[in-house]
């Protein structure tokens, strides 16, 4: 059994962040990661240097300060947590087998994954979400597709839309959903924070001058194809997105890039017992923090997107912050000096807010979005479970995750409601007209993520 002062589960900017800082007040840090290295999504370097593009140099100044701190940070990359038990024992699937780490500390950075809502021709071939094409773009240097449309909402939309010209690509249309003039309105949020500012306009600029149409207000409401996309149908939509299907346009398209902002990872958390709050504003279910990013649960911390969505650099500044206070709680660092060197942090994260709320209500999901669905869309891929199933099941009575999982298998697949759920539970909250926090989140269980029988049955050895 390994026991490190601090388990970091997650090597994106947050886990980075925080095994730098912790080590430095002389904790051993351990990061457990699913990736091939370090860097997260957003920060994931090329398995293909030849062919990708360059490493974000963020993300290589992380890597690099990790690795001049290897006497104090173990790194255990291709490593999967699948369980966290009672006394901060936590399973780690290594290959084959099975590891058991008991930390005296835990910060849980596990990043979020991306929302995607159920329409007509979702699950063809072709249809991704944007950071998948990002991945293949920006891990491989492969193309994702030849005539390219990314939709959703977000900033997000137009950095993979710059990767994929970058790459090649023709992007046939940006469409975000959200209208025009918040975004222009965008400059007298982000006056504290100019370098997020010139960032956008520059990726609007190259797209004007690659030709890239961007439309707002505009949503995607069904993909067509015999064995994977061929043309893609967008209409324009009201400010609370309800599309207006009498204007539909279609494009000729062979890949659809499609996402709705992101869902921060909070399953491990709630496995932990730690107390969930509804936040829609950051992405749905997070764990509840004090001001020192503890959890409800003692020795447990929680930092970065998977604490609510809010961008590389804010996950950054709240994993140096939990890593100063776990060093705080092991006795490694005194109160004084830890609110010394909390300051500068505090400041710069407050610099940072009034831009990130500014974008947190332009992409904020509306009720339009759960109309895309018909009787015969499927809205839960695992168990191919069709939108009139879970519709049959609510007017029978289901009104909660565990009832519309009894009643329809939602939920019961390989990724435990993980993809479905958050849209599902749109469309039930839609359907009985009740705020999304009564339908309730989805269920942790060990194993959290699909492993082996063989790491099942291996006795836990030593880390």
């Amino acid at each position: 059994m390994s026991e490190p002062d601090l388990l970091v589960v997650g090597g994106g900017p947050a886990g980075m962040s925080a095994a730098i800082a912790a080590s430095r007040r002389g904790l051993r840090c351990t990061i457990v990661d699913e990736g091939f290295d370090l860097g997260g999504q957003i920060y994931r370097p090329p398995t293909s240097p030849l062919r990708a593009p360059e490493p974000h140099p963020r993300g290589e100044g992380l890597r690099n300060e990790v690795r001049a701190l290897a006497d104090r940070i173990e790194v255990r990359k291709g490593s999967a947590v699948w369980g966290i038990f009672e006394g901060l024992r936590v399973a780690v699937g290594v290959e084959d087998r099975t590891e058991l780490f008991k930390p005296r500390a835990v910060l849980l950075a596990t990043g979020a994954y991306e929302f995607v809502p159920p329409f007509p021709g979702w699950t063809l071939p072709g249809v991704m979400t944007p950071g998948a094409a990002q991945i293949l773009v920006k891990t491989m240097g492969v193309a994702p597709g030849k005539r390219v449309v990314v939709a959703g909402t977000g900033p997000f939309l137009l950095v993979v839309a710059c990767q994929l010209l970058n790459a090649g690509v023709k992007v046939v249309a940006v469409l975000e959903a959200s209208r025009r003039a918040p975004w222009l309105a965008l400059p007298f949020h982000g006056f504290r924070s100019p370098g997020l500012l010139l960032d956008g306009l520059g990726y609007l600029a190259k797209l004007a001058f690659a030709g890239v149409p961007v439309r707002y207000g505009r949503m995607v409401v069904s993909a067509a194809g015999d064995e994977s996309v061929r043309s893609v149908t967008h209409a324009p939509v009201d400010r609370d997105w309800f599309p207006d299907r009498s204007k539909s346009e279609a494009e000729e398209a062979d890949t659809l890039c499609v996402g709705y902002g992101f869902v921060p990872r909070a399953e491990l958390a709630q496995m932990a017992g730690c107390a969930l709050e509804m936040r829609p504003d950051v992405g749905g279910w997070v764990p509840a923090r004090d001001r020192d990013l503890r959890t409800t649960v003692p020795g447990i911390f929680a930092a970065g997107d998977g604490s609510g969505v809010a961008g590389a650099l804010v996950a950054e500044l709240e994993g140096r912050l939990a890593g100063i206070a776990a060093a705080v709680s092991l006795g490694a660092l005194d109160r004084a000096e830890f609110n010394r060197v909390r300051r500068p942090i505090d400041r710069q994260l407050a610099r940072l807010i009034p831009m990130r709320r500014a974008l947190d209500r332009i992409s904020a999901i509306q009720p339009g979005l759960s109309s895309l669905v018909d009787d015969r869309t499927t809205v839960c891929r695992c168990e191919e479970v069709a939108w009139s199933e879970v519709r049959d099941s609510i007017r029978a009575g289901s009104s909660t995750y565990p009832t519309v999982k009894v009643s329809t298998r939602v939920g019961m697949g390989a990724c435990q409601g993980r993809f479905c759920w958050p849209s599902v539970a749109r469309l039930v909250a839609g359907e009985l007209k009740c705020p999304l926090a009564d339908v309730g989140q989805g269920s942790a269980r060990p194993p959290l993520r699909p492993i082996t029988l063989g790491a099942l049955a291996t006795s836990p050895r030593e880390g």
